[in-house]
């Protein structure tokens, strides 16, 4: 039922790394990925910030995850893209997931 009511509204589970390391944020990245493909979700949002706060002002995890997914959760991700804001900087990033093969249709 939560599904079809996420789908229904256009929910989508997010997951918010702000204040964490990268270590704990890929951490954090990895459960949630195969958590939400376990659950069978066709797409989640990863939200990284922009690193404002970051020294240099260059954030470093929104560099690492989308480094980290393209290397390693190929099996779990179809494809994800960087969600733009107006002034055309990213914080976050859209990722959909490869089905389940127990859901495989064919």
């Amino acid at each position: 039922m939560r599904s079809l009511l996420r789908r229904l509204f256009g929910i989508v589970p997010t997951l918010d790394l702000h204040g964490l390391g990268v270590r704990e944020a890929l951490d954090e990245t990895r459960a949630f990925l195969s958590e939400a493909r376990a659950r069978g979700e066709p797409q989640v949002r990863i939200v990284y910030g922009k690193g404002r706060g970051s020294p240099g002002g260059v954030g470093v995890l929104r560099q690492a995850v989308p480094a980290w997914i393209e290397q390693n959760a190929g099996d779990w991700v179809e494809r994800f893209e960087r969600q733009l804001d107006g002034s055309g900087n990213d914080g976050a990033m859209r990722v959909w997931l490869r089905p389940r093969e127990d859901d495989d249709p064919g």
